[in-house]
């Protein structure tokens, strides 16, 4: 299982290192919409799940990315 930041940071194509759980669509010009869409299939794809619209459009910071897989068990 990838490591939550470092899909992120694949689907950005940024460093993982340089990523913080306060970025997001306001601090990454690569966050855009397209990536929001990219970024919930890698994790539907990598964890398994199958995410709901609002879970989709909640996806715009790491912390709620980590919010969203922490609802459906994944740490």
């Amino acid at each position: 299982m990838q490591d939550v930041a470092q899909l992120i940071a694949s689907v950005l194509q940024v460093d993982p290192a340089r990523l913080s759980d306060e970025d997001g669509v306001e601090t990454l010009e690569q966050w855009d919409s397209l990536r929001i869409v990219l970024l919930a299939s890698m994790i539907e794809v990598s964890y398994g799940l199958t995410l709901q619209s609002e879970e989709i459009d909640s996806l715009t910071s790491v912390r709620a990315v980590r919010a969203v897989l922490a609802r459906h068990g994944v740490a």
